[in-house]
């Protein structure tokens, strides 16, 4: 029995630290939400998390590394909702993930805003890269058009690649105006379905266009 309590004492510290880390990341993103980047510091996050400022650089960092991990638990969550993602129709295929990745954000807005704010206030974000949460969604958005082409719903003249660079575009200036808090969440919605379904009737067939022309009367006739 002795040999089991120094194992026992050192999965309740690592429990206790691990709560502790959790409890810092919560607050700095709470204040950063609340008071923007600017306002946010060391001396001031250790005062609502009930810590000392070498303990956040014991158990996290410095300033620039807890906005790493903030911005790191916001792709993984993210890029969890783009990988179950699942491919029909480009109507009902967009409806889809536009509905999830609104849900995600409602689920937490506080921390997706502050998580998408500091990422591009500290430049965390790199669209050139061949992996991370852009590159992935504008994958998603190729996939989605060759997709669409394959099955018809698109004519096939304009590039797929140039389609999904826009349909990309939609989804990130709703974006930008959410987070700056132009917009709330249904408007967003609203922004991106409608410029995706615009996009899409670019290179419609002629069915096809008619169900797009038909959404996007229904989305602007519920907006207003």
């Amino acid at each position: 029995m002795k040999t089991l309590r120094p194992q026992r004492g050192i999965a309740a510290r690592t429990e206790n630290k691990i709560k502790r880390r959790q409890n810092i990341l919560d607050q700095a993103r709470t204040m950063i939400a609340t008071d923007g980047f600017q306002a946010f510091t060391l001396v001031e996050l250790a005062n609502k998390a009930q810590v000392t400022v070498p303990t956040i650089h014991n158990l996290i960092g410095n300033k620039a590394d807890i906005c790493r991990q903030l911005v790191e638990d916001m792709v993984t969550r993210t890029e969890h909702l783009l990988e179950q993602q699942e491919f029909g129709d480009p109507i009902s295929t967009v409806e889809a993930f536009t509905n999830n990745l609104m849900a995600l954000y409602a689920d937490d807005e506080t921390f997706y805003k502050a998580a998408f704010f500091i990422g591009e206030q500290e430049k965390l974000f790199e669209h050139e890269l061949p992996s991370g949460i852009f590159h992935n969604a504008l994958q998603l958005a190729l996939q989605v058009c060759i997709d669409a082409k394959e099955k018809g719903y698109l004519l096939g003249n304009i590039d797929s690649l140039l389609l999904a660079e826009k349909l990309f575009a939609n989804q990130r200036l709703a974006r930008q105006d959410w987070m700056n808090g132009y917009i709330d969440l249904s408007e967003y919605k609203h922004q991106v379905l409608t410029g995706m379904f615009i996009t899409f009737a670019a290179d419609a067939s002629s069915g096809f266009h008619q169900e797009l022309i038909q959404k996007i009367t229904s989305l602007t006739a519920t907006s207003q």
